[in-house]
């Protein structure tokens, strides 16, 4: 059974979701679903991880690793902005990590989200965009790269101060400091010191897969020339 979800928006009617599930004043059903199913489950627990899937630029093989899902990207956009934002999910990760390359050749990516305490999992399917320290950076994404920066914790923030990441790490016997570790009171932590390795990743789903376990339901959810299209799948 088909039922379709127009994405267009009328005036004064943004499309963005909202903790209800609503989209513009039109049902969103996949990834609306899925921000219930976060506030259900608190975001302190487990359904803040999602393995994301990128293809490796120099070999063509899949590549796969969890990232900690930091909520939405008119989350962390202005009021003048956000309502043009959309429902992009939104994740960061370091410009020196293999990731980078891996979006900018090819863009194609899906992301395995799981909520343990509703049993659903949404496989949500989009391209890929980055927001670095750039002059050529996407003016939207980076103010929200910058946001997101500012809620991120100052020992989180001194991991992007790091070395490379995949390179050489000093040892370090127990008891010992680490060399590498940023002080908590180090000015490159500050809320406006943006580290330039700081990267907004953002998914902007055209597809979304969502089985719900304790119902045995499934339904696809796809984005068809503006519209999205529900169909309901055998589990």
């Amino acid at each position: 059974m088909r039922e379709r979800h127009s994405l267009k928006r009328a005036s004064n009617q943004p499309i963005r979701f909202n903790h209800v599930g609503r989209c513009g004043g039109v049902d969103r059903p996949g990834v609306a679903r899925g921000v219930e199913a976060r506030a259900e489950t608190e975001r302190t627990k487990p359904d803040v991880y999602a393995q994301i899937a990128t293809i490796d630029a120099e070999t063509g093989a899949p590549r796969v690793r969890t990232v900690v899902i930091r909520g939405f990207l008119g989350e962390y956009l202005s009021a003048a902005t956000k309502d043009t934002a959309g429902d992009a999910l939104v994740f960061c990760t370091d410009a020196r990590s293999g990731k980078i390359p891996d979006i900018a050749k090819d863009s194609r990516s899906e992301i395995a989200w799981y909520f343990p305490e509703t049993r659903e999992q949404f496989r949500v399917t989009g391209t890929l965009t980055t927001s670095r320290s750039s002059a050529d950076a996407d003016a939207e994404e980076d103010e929200a790269r910058k946001n997101l920066w500012k809620k991120m914790r100052r020992g989180a923030r001194g991991q992007f101060l790091w070395p490379t990441p995949g390179g050489a790490r000093a040892v370090v016997e127990d008891g010992e400091r680490d060399p590498h570790d940023v002080a908590e009171d180090d000015p490159a932590l500050d809320d406006e010191t943006v580290s330039a390795n700081f990267t907004l990743v953002a998914l902007r789903p055209t597809r979304i897969d969502h089985l719900h376990l304790k119902k045995n339901e499934r339904h696809v959810h796809e984005d068809v020339h503006g519209e999205w299209v529900t169909t309901r799948v055998n589990p």
